[in-house]
């Protein structure tokens, strides 16, 4: 990807998704969380090759008025997942949730992907999660279940997740 993909959101913020700027590093293990130096150096080849598949992942950070503000991270592993099909992941960092950039987020992720050949999007959000819930809903991807056990809270006990997806053919 060798430019920004934009939305605005609703004519308040400009959002942008673009490779990561090298100077970001720091910011970007911000956005995830990690704490470990184990974490910092793991992801730090993802990190190098953002704006580009790399594996089976593709990864951008969300620009809000031109300050990274998340990331958004594309994932298709053709050892798994049927061609056309992908699976999205999404981190905002808190001070900027509830804004709408989510639902922004998910939006241009649904043209910029079918624009690439996918016709099927997923992604799924802890059962606790409510505003990316929303952000889900408002963007018009449809709620398919329950993901049962699918990932290990803080405290080691397994959370459900609720899975989302959209397809090409939800916009006839």
């Amino acid at each position: 990807m060798d430019h920004a993909d934009s939305y605005s959101c609703a004519g308040t913020y400009l959002i942008t998704v673009r490779p990561f700027h090298d100077r970001e590093f720091d910011l970007a293990c911000k956005i995830q969380e990690f704490t470990e130096p184990e974490q910092f150096e793991k992801y730090r080849s993802r990190f190098a090759d953002s704006g580009k598949w790399a594996d089976h992942y593709f990864n951008i950070a969300i620009d809000v008025d031109g300050v990274a503000v998340g990331e958004l991270q594309v994932r298709h592993c053709r050892l798994s997942m049927p061609p056309g099909t992908a699976e999205i992941g999404i981190r905002i960092l808190p001070e900027f949730q509830g804004r709408g950039v989510g639902t922004e987020v998910l939006q241009l992720s649904r043209a910029k992907f079918f624009d690439e050949g996918f016709h099927r999007i997923c992604g799924s959000t802890d059962v606790t999660n409510l505003g990316m819930q929303r952000a889900f809903e408002k963007a018009g991807w449809r709620f398919e279940g329950i993901s049962r056990a699918l990932m290990p809270s803080a405290d080691g006990l397994p959370h459900d997740y609720r899975v989302y997806a959209t397809t090409r053919w939800d916009e006839m």
